[in-house]
């Protein structure tokens, strides 16, 4: 009984160990900073916001400084050709123009008949001037974030320059392909106990749509500090 005891304890902690190696390999905001610590300095009890709330269905969207919102683009959304494809999209004004800004996204993952939990991969594109569109910007790295109970999400972080207002849509390109991650990493080691332990490698694979919900919360920043 005491070997099993062991034997679980030391899965549990490699387990645990792995995770959290997988969930920094991205960039983090601060040398040292675990991806627990960005996680709630950007979207846990870290950062005081206003609760989410449901973006209108349709129509130019104003997204609040501390006001998060959950935005859903689907089929009804507006469709047009981007440089990076055609795509459903929703346009977001900002109040006023910041001149930098944080972006933090939080892309929701959606269960869809057929295909299971599918999620979408955002770009943005900022309007420069008159109605012209800046290159698209990437959110990456996207972190997976698995919470019990909870539907998972992917968590990202992007700056913006002078911008007031931009257009949230998914990548065209990614469609077809999937977001993955190793949530574990293969382990072989003895235990305490004179047992040998193995595991294999666990990965997460989400199908990218075209369609999705994405919250987005902004914050306007200080140009010498470093953007999320």
């Amino acid at each position: 009984h005491r070997a099993r005891v062991m034997m679980a304890a030391w899965a549990l902690a490699m387990a645990c160990t792995a995770w959290t190696a997988v969930a920094a390999a991205g960039p983090i905001g601060f040398v040292g900073e675990t991806f627990h610590d960005w996680k709630e300095r950007l979207f846990g009890k870290g950062h005081r916001v206003a609760e989410v709330v449901d973006a209108a269905p349709s129509g130019p969207i104003v997204l609040t400084p501390g006001q998060p919102l959950r935005v859903r683009i689907d089929a009804r959304a507006p469709q047009r050709e981007f440089a990076k494809g055609s795509s459903h999209y929703r346009e977001i004004v900002l109040p006023q123009t910041l001149a930098h800004a944080s972006l933090r996204l939080q892309v929701v993952t959606q269960r869809q008949h057929g295909i299971g939990n599918t999620v979408l991969k955002p770009l943005l594109y900022v309007h420069g001037e008159g109605d012209t569109l800046r290159d698209p910007v990437a959110v990456k790295p996207l972190h997976l974030d698995i919470r019990p109970f909870r539907k998972s999400r992917l968590l990202g972080c992007v700056r913006l320059d002078d911008v007031r207002r931009f257009i949230l849509a998914a990548d065209a390109g990614a469609i077809g392909k999937s977001y993955e991650a190793e949530v574990r990493d293969a382990v072989k080691a003895p235990t305490a106990s004179g047992f040998y332990y193995t595991t294999d490698t666990i990965k997460a694979r989400l199908p990218y749509a075209g369609t999705g919900t994405v919250i987005l919360d902004i914050s306007a920043e200080d140009s010498s500090k470093p953007a999320c």
